[in-house]
């Protein structure tokens, strides 16, 4: 009867440290990936075209970003590149930044450029719920024409 408790017992503590290490395992767990970023920009579309004799202008159509509304994140800033080259850098109101999607206005849609070379624009933002700015948007390669025709 005694050799019966004792195996009992054993069981019992047994299956208590089994549930034990199993809960234990379970909080150490490896953390879930990290979430990917909310914000994002419409389609980042532009070309080039030709102004006078030699002179070209890139050209960006307007685009949104959407700023992560869900986080209450706010747009921090935004620079739009032509090569890996900022031709526009944008900064919000530090006291009362856009908290909902942001369009930028039309005077800034044309940058100066080189006829004959071939360019790629991308958009890189940052909201305060990104951690460092991200590219939100990217063109395919593209030629500014060379010549009049």
């Amino acid at each position: 009867m005694k050799r019966r408790w004792v195996i009992s017992v054993t069981v019992v503590l047994l299956a208590l440290a089994a549930g034990a290490l199993t809960r234990l395992a379970i909080s150490r767990a490896a953390p879930g990936a990290p979430q990917a970023p909310a914000g994002f920009a419409s389609p980042i579309n532009g070309g080039c075209y030709i102004t006078a004799p030699n002179e070209c202008k890139l050209h960006v159509d307007p685009f949104t970003i959407n700023i992560n509304e869900g986080a209450g994140a706010r747009l921090e800033r935004f620079t739009l590149y032509a090569n890996g080259n900022p031709i526009y850098d944008f900064r919000t109101d530090a006291s009362n930044p856009p908290a909902a999607d942001y369009s930028p206005s039309l005077v800034m849609q044309d940058f100066a450029a080189e006829c004959g070379v071939t360019y790629t624009m991308n958009l890189v933002a940052k909201d305060s719920s990104d951690a460092d700015p991200l590219n939100y948007g990217q063109t395919t390669e593209f030629t500014c024409p060379a010549a009049v025709p």
